[in-house]
C-alpha cells in the first residue's frame, strides 16, 4: 500500500502512469477477500473470476489521494474489457492468472447481469406489443427463460450449494444479499447456463449481453456529456451575471 501511494505521488495524474501503478499492486496483491470497516469484500468468486475493479476502488480510496475522485471513479466505472488499455499491454500489468480470472469475472458476472435486462426487456416489449398490461413478471420471467426456475428458487439452490447460512424467520431472502453475493450469485448462474445450454445459444446469448452492455455504456457516455453541457451552460450565465455587475 505505501508502495502504491508513493508510485501515484511519483506519476501523478497524468496520463495513465497512475493506472499502472494501481493494476501492478493488483497483480501482487495476495488477498482473495478482506473485511475492510466491517465490510466484506470478496475480489475471488469461486476461486476464478476476479473483479479487479473492486480492489482497484478499496486501494484508491486508501490512498489515492493524488488523484481526483472524480477521475478514477470514471476509470473503474467504464465496464469496457480491458479497461482502455490495449489487451497485451493490461494482461502485462494484471498478471496471466489475473486477467484470466478478470475474463471470467466480466462474461461471468457483468456480461451475465446484462444478459438478464436484455431479456427482460425483450420480454417486456413483447407484452406491449401484444396488448397485454405491464407487470413486474418480465424480471422473473427473464430469469426462468434463461435458468429454468425463478429468482427466488434459483436463489435457495445457491445458497445451499455454497452453504449459506439459512434466514432467520421472517427474513425475505432477498435482506442477505450483499454486492459480493449477487456478484457470486450471477457467476454461478453464468455456470449453469453454460451447463444447461448448446454451444449455439451460448454464443447467441454472449452476443446479446455483450450488446446490452454497449447500449448501456453509450447511454451513460451520452448522460455525462448531457450533464457536463448543462453545467457549462450554468457556469457561462454565473460569469456573464458577474460580468455585468462589475
Amino acid at each position: 500500500m505505501a508502495r502504491l501511494k508513493a508510485n501515484l505521488e511519483k506519476s501523478g495524474s497524468v496520463g495513465d502512469q497512475w493506472k499502472n501503478a494501481v493494476l501492478v499492486t493488483i497483480a501482487e496483491w495476495p488477498l482473495p477477500n478482506e473485511k475492510v470497516d466491517g465490510e466484506q469484500l470478496d475480489y475471488l468468486i469461486g476461486g476464478e473470476a476476479f473483479d479487479w475493479r473492486l480492489l482497484a476502488q478499496r486501494l484508491l480510496s486508501e490512498c489515492g489521494s493524488t488523484i481526483a475522485i472524480e477521475t478514477w471513479r470514471e476509470w473503474l466505472s467504464d465496464p469496457v474489457l480491458f479497461a482502455g488499455f490495449e489487451e497485451p499491454e493490461f494482461m502485462r500489468l494484471l498478471g496471466v492468472d489475473k486477467f484470466r480470472a478478470h475474463l471470467s469475472y466480466f462474461y461471468g458476472v457483468t456480461v451475465e447481469q446484462s444478459l438478464v435486462v436484455a431479456v427482460e426487456e425483450e420480454i417486456t416489449h413483447r407484452r406491449v406489443g401484444g396488448g397485454r398490461q405491464l407487470s413486474d413478471r418480465s424480471l422473473e420471467l427473464a430469469y426462468e427463460t434463461l435458468y429454468g426456475n425463478t429468482r427466488d428458487q434459483l436463489w435457495e439452490v445457491f445458497r445451499l450449494e455454497v452453504g449459506m447460512k439459512p434466514l432467520r424467520d421472517g427474513w425475505r431472502h432477498r435482506d442477505e444479499h450483499s454486492v459480493g453475493s449477487e456478484d457470486a450469485f450471477t457467476y454461478w448462474l453464468f455456470k449453469l447456463r453454460m451447463e444447461r445450454s448448446d454451444p449455439a445459444r451460448i454464443a447467441s446469448d454472449t452476443r446479446k449481453g455483450l450488446a446490452k452492455l454497449e447500449r448501456m455504456r453509450q447511454n451513460d457516455v451520452r448522460r455525462k456529456k448531457l450533464v457536463q453541457t448543462d453545467q457549462l451552460h450554468v457556469d457561462m450565465r454565473r460569469r456573464r451575471r458577474r460580468s455585468r455587475k462589475s
